[in-house]
């Protein structure tokens, strides 16, 4: 055997030990790792159609005005935009205060790119501020909500009609109107107030009295006529609050000056006669009253100026300011309204307004007594 045979029997046996050395390493030293199944990818779960609710939009007046203690109405619209479904089942309630209404009873439904009209109404809404609040809910998934702040506003009407004229005063012209000496600088006050003033130049009826709080009827010459005495009777017995001043601008008997506003009392069945006499400024522009009787109506009041006039009143009249033992100014309460009584009403004047204060305030607070209608307990009580 030659030495190069010798060598590659060598090698061979070296590879044959280097292999049985590998798989006896692979077997025995090594653990198998377990064959693990493959796992089929899962399938994606299908995704859901997106639900489209109807796209809806309120339009709501911009400016609301509400009158306090009347009915305060509104109309709004509700559309739904083109291209979302039909909203089904639309139910609409407002919420005013603590009053809340169902404006739609029966659902309805708004189909796409249309649109519906619907009204609310309110009665009997107390003076101050509110939130209005909307709220809209229906199919498929609807709810609107939406918040409008309100103020509630006091009426005052002014009946000019039965004012008598001042002959040196331009033609036509009344005390509401007239400049210096007439109640413009008072009517402003009110508006400052938030209360409204409207003047009547024409006769009383229910149609001009329904959107007012408080009727002033103050200076009156001219006879009030049977059918407006029932309007007025109408008004009071609605909640409404009614004023009354006599005249102390003619020089004319005081029969004229008190018979329209005496006679007015009469027929009401007031306890109440006005007494005047004509005077000017200066008769008691320094001359001051402190007879005041503690009522939320002269909350705050010390003294004002004296009158031209009196009130001879009886209960259930309560005579809150008086001179020389005689009422200047009386409140009463009248069926479901409000009555009160001053005995001349220079107190409005422009000249009063610039000397006294606190008769404005007086004057202010009754107007804002008269527009509040009294509860069931305080017509018992006081009644």
């Amino acid at each position: 055997m030659t030495n190069q045979t010798k060598i590659l029997i060598g090698i061979l046996v070296v590879l044959v030990i280097l292999v049985g050395g590998l798989f006896v390493y692979n077997k025995l030293l090594i653990p198998e790792k377990p064959i693990v199944p493959e796992r089929p990818t899962p399938e994606k779960p299908a995704i859901p159609s997106e639900r489209v609710s109807p796209k809806l939009s309120v339009s709501i007046p911009s400016r609301l005005e509400m009158t306090a203690y009347k009915s305060f109405s509104f109309n709004f619209s509700i559309g739904n935009e083109r291209g979302y479904p039909e909203a089904k089942d639309v139910n609409i309630t407002l919420t005013l205060g603590e009053t809340s209404i169902l404006v739609t009873p029966n659902n309805v439904n708004i189909a796409s790119g249309e649109s519906q009209n619907f009204k609310a109404e309110f009665n009997k809404i107390p003076p101050g501020d509110f939130n209005l609040y909307l709220k809209i809910e229906g199919k498929p998934d609807i709810s609107i909500s939406k918040i409008i702040p309100l103020k509630s506003q006091i009426v005052v009407g002014l009946d000019e009609y039965h004012v008598g004229r001042i002959p040196c005063w331009e033609k036509g012209t009344t005390v509401f109107r007239a400049v210096p000496l007439g109640t413009t600088n008072f009517l402003e006050y009110l508006g400052k107030e938030n209360i409204k003033t409207e003047i009547f130049n024409s006769r009383l009826t229910t149609e001009t009295l329904k959107n007012i709080n408080v009727l002033i009827i103050a200076y009156p010459t001219q006879p009030i006529s049977i059918s407006e005495k029932e309007a007025i009777k109408k008004f009071l017995n609605q909640g409404g609050g009614l004023l009354l001043a006599a005249s102390h601008l003619q020089k004319e008997t005081e029969e004229i000056r008190t018979f329209a506003i005496n006679d007015l009392a009469v027929s009401l069945n007031l306890p109440l006669k006005f007494s005047t006499r004509f005077c000017t400024f200066d008769d008691f522009s320094n001359v001051w009253v402190q007879e005041i009787i503690g009522h939320p109506v002269t909350s705050g009041i010390n003294a004002v100026l004296r009158q031209c006039g009196t009130l001879d009143t009886d209960l259930p009249l309560i005579s809150l300011v008086k001179q020389d033992g005689k009422g200047i100014y009386a409140i009463q309460y009248y069926s479901n309204g409000k009555i009160g009584a001053i005995a001349s009403g220079e107190v409005f004047t422009n000249q009063v307004f610039d000397t006294c204060h606190q008769c404005q305030e007086l004057n202010l607070n009754l107007i804002k007594w008269l527009a509040t209608p009294p509860t069931p307990e305080e017509i018992e009580t006081l009644g």
